[in-house]
């Protein structure tokens, strides 16, 4: 049996932090500088930044979250609305981190970090949007992710082995840009053995309503992508992936953050999809070290 990153990595604990409605599982780092809290995609728990979490804590206070409804939080049926993540945060970084904060978000971590940023300006150092959706309230019909969050939702609703995770991950089809035909993912590249195996670990822990309110709709029913944008004043660095790879973050997404952000920093990956540092690291830690120097 392997070892768990904490069991490796001397000075990381993982401990709870009760909001009064959820309890957050979360890792901490060793004391080593200013908080950066990381916050996870939608369907993943904190564990997806363990590539970068060592060569960030060597400066950083790491502090990384589980969000409601994934990995060791709170499952609450039917609670996964942006505003109650963001809730759960914002209370995270008021009684725990108590100081302003670096957020570094993906995906949906990076919605979170942009909704607060906007509203709590306090709490928020800088903030670092990964690959996530800016303006769109919803995904597109003929993009792999509605195929993507039926089949997660499906896997989750079942007391699957980690194994049977594993198999129906590499089974689910989705639509792939410049392809009639939909792809299983495991016959993607990148989609190896070890990383359906990281990533069944993940479904194996989340409440599969994270997903069905994703696409129903209501999880962000009330995400005005505009209006967030143009509240943001603090450093705000946003990491694109390729959308012919299947990334969220469109070309015309980041024109228009870069009109409405204040302190904007930009780079795109042409090589990753919207998985980024999950599947590679180095390119994205070398960007992410770039702007926290710049700190």
């Amino acid at each position: 049996m392997s070892l768990s990153f904490v069991d490796r990595h001397p000075g990381f604990k993982e401990h709870v932090f009760d909001t009064g409605q959820v309890r957050l599982n979360y890792l901490e780092g060793p004391q080593n500088g200013a908080p950066l809290v990381l916050i996870h995609g939608l369907g993943r728990r904190w564990q997806v930044f363990e590539p970068l979490i060592p060569a960030l804590s060597e400066k950083w206070h790491i502090f990384a979250p589980d969000l409601r409804g994934h990995g060791a939080s709170t499952h609450i049926p039917q609670g996964y609305r942006g505003k109650e993540y963001a809730g759960d945060i914002i209370s995270f970084l008021e009684h725990r981190v108590k100081a302003p904060a670096v957020l570094f978000g993906h995906s949906l971590g990076g919605m979170i970090g942009l909704w607060i940023a906007a509203h709590h300006p306090a709490l928020v150092r800088a903030l670092i949007v990964g690959d996530s959706m800016l303006l769109s309230k919803g995904f597109e019909p003929d993009t792999m992710y509605p195929m993507l969050f039926a089949g997660l939702r499906d896997l989750a609703s079942q007391n699957r082995s980690i194994e049977d995770l594993v198999q129906g991950l590499a089974s689910i089809k989705l639509k792939v840009p410049g392809l009639t035909e939909a792809v299983p993912i495991g016959d993607l590249p990148g989609n190896d053995r070890e990383h359906l195996l990281l990533w069944a670990q993940c479904v194996k822990q989340v409440d599969a309503d994270t997903f069905g309110m994703t696409l129903d709709g209501s999880s962000l029913q009330d995400w005005d992508g505009e209006s967030l944008l143009s509240h943001v004043h603090c450093p705000t660095l946003l990491l694109q992936g390729n959308p012919d790879l299947g990334a969220l973050m469109s070309d015309a997404d980041v024109r228009r953050a870069r009109s409405l952000l204040s302190n904007v920093s930009h780079f795109r990956f042409d090589t990753l999809g919207h998985a980024l540092y999950i599947q590679q690291p180095e390119p994205v830690l070398r960007e992410v070290t770039m702007f926290l120097r710049s700190l």
